[in-house]
C-alpha cells in the first residue's frame, strides 16, 4: 500500500484531505435492479419486497437478517430461511430462491471512477472504500478490485457495523487519519449519504458515474 508520505502534494490550501467511495452504484453499476426485476416477475409490490428481503431502507436494525448479514452476524446461506417470518408477516409467499437470485450478481465496473481514485492518490488525497457487504463476497471483491487503490477498506461485514450507522463513518475517518469535515463521500443510496452528512462529511448523492465525477471535481476545485 502506498504511504501518505509517498504521494504528491501536502494538501495545503485544500478544503478536503480524503475521498471515500461506495462500491455498488459507484465503482460498479447499480445492483438494486435485481430486486425490481424480482418484484416484477413475481407481481409483488416493490416496496413490500424490499422491506421483506432487505429490511428498512432508512435505518439499520439489529434484527433484520439482511442487516445482520451485512454486519457479519449471519451467513448468506441462512438468509432465505431467516426472512421467511418477514414474508409471512407481510402476506408474501416466497419461492425459496429469492436470495440465490439476488446474489447472482451482474454488474459492470465504472472504469472512469477507478481511474479517478488513482489520480486522487497521485494528487495527495487519501482514499477509502466504504461498503455494506457480506463476508462471502470479500474474496470476489479482492480479486476484482486493486485494494492498493485505497488507504483504507471498510467492509461492514468485517466491522460489525453498517451504513448508515454512525460508527462506520467514524471508523473510516479514524483509519484514514482525517477529520470528518475534511472528508468527501460518494454513495448512490440516500440514507447512506444522509448518514455521512450527519457524521460531518461532505457527501455526493450519486446518480451516475459521470454526474458523480463532475460533482466531485467541482467540489475539489473550490
Amino acid at each position: 500500500m502506498v504511504r501518505t508520505s509517498d504521494r504528491v502534494g501536502d494538501g495545503a490550501g485544500r478544503a478536503f484531505d480524503a475521498v471515500v467511495f461506495d462500491f455498488g452504484g459507484v465503482i460498479i453499476s447499480p445492483i438494486t435492479g435485481k430486486v425490481e426485476a424480482l418484484a416484477s416477475s413475481r407481481d409483488i409490490e416493490l416496496s413490500k419486497l424490499l422491506h421483506v428481503l432487505l429490511g428498512p431502507m432508512d435505518v439499520s436494525t439489529r434484527d433484520h437478517p439482511w442487516h445482520q448479514a451485512e454486519r457479519g452476524e449471519l451467513a448468506v446461506a441462512d438468509l432465505q430461511e431467516s426472512v421467511a417470518p418477514y414474508a409471512e408477516e407481510h402476506g408474501l409467499e416466497l419461492h425459496g430462491d429469492e436470495m440465490e437470485y439476488l446474489f447472482n450478481l451482474e454488474y459492470t465496473f465504472n472504469q472512469a471512477v477507478l481511474d479517478r481514485v488513482a489520480s486522487l492518490r497521485a494528487e495527495g488525497y487519501r482514499t477509502a472504500l466504504l461498503t455494506n457487504s457480506v463476508q462471502e463476497f470479500r474474496p470476489t471483491l479482492e480479486h476484482q478490485v486493486d485494494m492498493n487503490l485505497f488507504d483504507a477498506v471498510v467492509d461492514s461485514s468485517f466491522e460489525g457495523c453498517r451504513k448508515p450507522e454512525p460508527a462506520i463513518y467514524q471508523r473510516t475517518t479514524e483509519r484514514l487519519g482525517v477529520a470528518p469535515e475534511r472528508t468527501v463521500f460518494l454513495d448512490d443510496f440516500g440514507p447512506n449519504v444522509e448518514g455521512a452528512r450527519a457524521a460531518g462529511w461532505t457527501a455526493i448523492h450519486v446518480t451516475s458515474a459521470e454526474q458523480a465525477l463532475a460533482d466531485l471535481d467541482e467540489l475539489l476545485a473550490r
